[in-house]
Order: structure tokens, then C-alpha cells, then sequence
């Protein structure tokens, strides 16, 4: 006989197990589930969870996720989208207390993913900048941000105004504090950079004309398809060709851990990130770790600049000092006129003193 515990465990306390994200995951499988399901619902889960070859459900959940239309863009959920979603539902199954037998032909069929036919696009901090020279709040935000907290789009997505409000007057960079990751549940420690500082603020002054003013709204109201979708628009609009490479929110991470890499050991970086490491995390130690990558990622103050930037730069300085020295050139040949003018009028003004005299002489 099972325990009133188990019998009372449904999507509800299923639900309330978690919160941000998690729950946004949750949700999402559940409404698949359901429309999968159809016409059976929870009730006959529960009076079933003995009787039903749950592992056959799972494959035959997972062949109809592959069917479904993607809910932004063209084409349908990817083999790693179907992957996760089922791994949710068979979470949920085990909560509720359905016995799940999988055999080698299951396994293999559900945890299976096909591998990416093209590559991540290589990143790098001249994309970076030609990006933030063309990007709106979002844009500017997803891309400084996303590269400074190195987190994936799922714990990124998680984080709120009032997680990072109360901290944007400390001195760069500025540690945003501990974020326990969803995917492997390593904690994160990522930090504050200056591009993302002033992404933030910016973001901020948006979600105030919005009326977005509550600590735990997120800063961004996005699902992870809209903010990939998002990246790839802004690749667009900045004239960036990507080829066959792929262009996905996970290549600012990569981004970030490949320049971490090159200059902290692989413990320290680990841990700013969310990865397994063995030793401890140490505040001050990680902190050294990136001020010593600042430079290699923020395009504010970077000594490494695009060629075409710089070029607009220097074109625009030469345009401002030419229009400054024709102003100059003006000015002069005026007070030059009225020199001449001057000099013309006191000629004339000692002629007539000296007529004058003349005539009082004679």
C-alpha cells in the first residue's frame, strides 16, 4: 500500500518544487504532455502508474515531440529540445509515483541526440563590437551580458531586476553573488564587466517606461527559441555572414570560458561559470581572474579595436576638425574685411582733418 505521500503528489507540488525558469521548463513539457496525452489526463496517470509501460509513453512522447512545429521561425524542435523535454516528463512521472521500466532499446531512444551538422560560430571581440555598434537595449543586453556571466540561456534567463539593481555602483567587476545552476546544479559565481554594467543600467531605465519595476521581474521576458532567434536577427541587422556556422546564445559562453581559460586556472573559471571544480570557490581569488580577462572581452576602453571602427572614427574627427577650421576661416576673413574697413574710414577721417585745418588756417 503506498504511503498518503505519494498519493498526494501531483503536478501542483510537482510545480512548486521550483520556481523561474525550472518552472517555465516544467510547464512547457507539461503542456506537450498533455496534448500528447489526449484525451486522458492526470487522473488516469494516477489510477494507471502500476499498469502502463511508462517507458513506451516516454518513446512514443518523444517521436511526437520531434513532429512539433518550432513555436517561433520554421522547422521543428531539434533531437536536444525533444531530449529535455522528456527527461522533464519522466521527472514528473517518477514524482507522481509511475514505475518506469526501460529497456536497451528505450535508453537508447530516448536518450539519444543527433549530432549538429555545423559548427558554433567563432566569437570574437571584433563581432562583439560590431554587434553593440548597431544593437537596441535587448541586443545590447543579451550579447554584454550574455558574454560577462558566461551562464547558459536557462540560468541566464532566470535573473531578475533585483538581483542586479541594488549592485551597479561597485567597481567593475562586480561579483553578481552565487546563481545555483539548473542544468548540472554547480553553483555559478559570474561577475559584472563594464560593457554589461552599462547594458544593464540601460535595460533598467527601459523596464522603468514599461513599468517593470518589481525586484523579480526578469530582465528579459524571453523564452530561449526568442532570444536565439534574437542573436540571429542582430547578426543580420549588423551584416555579419555566419556561412554554415550556427549562431546560438551558447557561443558568448564559449566566448567567455575560452578567454577565462587563457588566463586563470581551470578550477577558478570553472566556478565563475558553473562548471564542476574541485577546490573551493574564493571570492577574491576569482575576482583577480577576471579583471585579468576584462581586457580580452569589453569593447568599452578595449585598445583592440575593428579596423572599420576605428576608420569611421578617425573620418568623422577629420569631418568635425574641417568644419571647425572652415568656421575659423570665416571668422577670420570677416574681421579681415572689417579691418579694412576700419582702415578705409580713418583714412578718410584724416583727410578731412587736414582739409579742415587748411581752411582754418587760411
Amino acid at each position: 500500500m503506498q504511503s498518503k505521500r505519494i498519493e498526494e503528489r501531483t503536478v501542483e507540488s510537482w510545480f512548486n518544487e521550483v520556481r523561474g525558469q525550472q518552472l517555465k521548463q516544467r510547464q512547457r513539457a507539461l503542456d506537450y504532455w498533455n496534448k500528447f496525452l489526449e484525451p486522458h489526463n492526470e487522473t488516469w496517470i494516477l489510477e494507471n502508474k502500476s499498469t502502463e509501460d511508462w517507458g513506451q509513453h516516454l518513446c512514443d512522447f518523444r517521436d511526437y515531440l520531434s513532429e512539433q512545429p518550432l513555436e517561433r521561425g520554421e522547422g521543428f524542435l531539434s533531437s536536444n529540445t525533444t531530449k529535455t523535454l522528456c527527461g522533464t516528463i519522466r521527472g514528473y512521472l517518477k514524482h507522481i509515483g509511475c514505475i518506469i521500466k526501460l529497456d536497451k532499446r528505450q535508453k537508447l531512444h530516448l536518450s539519444k541526440v543527433e549530432e549538429l551538422a555545423r559548427f558554433d560560430f567563432p566569437f570574437n571581440i571584433r563581432i562583439k563590437e560590431k554587434l553593440l555598434s548597431v544593437a537596441d537595449t535587448i541586443e545590447e543586453y543579451i550579447v554584454s551580458c550574455g558574454v560577462s556571466f558566461g551562464l547558459r540561456i536557462g540560468d541566464f534567463l532566470s535573473i531578475t531586476r533585483g538581483q542586479l539593481e541594488p549592485l551597479l555602483n561597485e567597481e567593475v567587476p562586480i561579483s553578481i553573488g552565487k546563481i545555483q545552476t539548473e542544468k548540472v546544479g554547480e553553483p555559478a559565481y559570474p561577475f559584472i564587466s563594464s560593457d554589461c554594467q552599462q547594458a544593464i543600467q540601460r535595460r533598467l531605465r527601459e523596464m522603468d517606461k514599461l513599468g517593470k519595476t518589481n525586484p523579480k521581474e526578469p530582465m528579459l521576458d524571453l523564452n530561449e527559441g526568442q532570444v536565439n532567434e534574437a542573436l540571429q536577427d542582430h547578426f543580420k541587422k549588423a551584416e555579419i555572414g555566419t556561412g554554415s556556422y550556427v549562431v546560438r546564445f551558447h557561443i558568448l559562453r564559449k566566448f567567455l570560458t575560452d578567454c577565462l581559460a587563457s588566463v586563470s586556472s581551470g578550477d577558478k573559471w570553472k566556478r565563475i561559470v558553473g562548471k564542476s571544480a574541485q577546490s573551493p570557490y574564493i571570492a577574491d581569488e576569482c575576482r583577480e581572474a577576471y579583471k585579468r580577462v576584462l581586457p580580452l572581452i569589453d569593447v568599452n576602453g578595449n585598445r583592440i579595436r575593428g579596423t572599420d571602427q576605428t576608420v569611421k572614427e578617425l573620418r568623422s574627427t577629420i569631418a568635425d576638425l574641417q568644419t571647425e577650421l572652415t568656421h575659423k576661416s570665416n571668422v577670420i576673413n570677416a574681421l579681415e574685411e572689417r579691418i579694412k574697413e576700419l582702415e578705409t574710414r580713418q583714412d578718410r577721417i584724416e583727410l578731412l582733418i587736414k582739409k579742415a585745418s587748411g581752411d582754418l588756417i587760411t
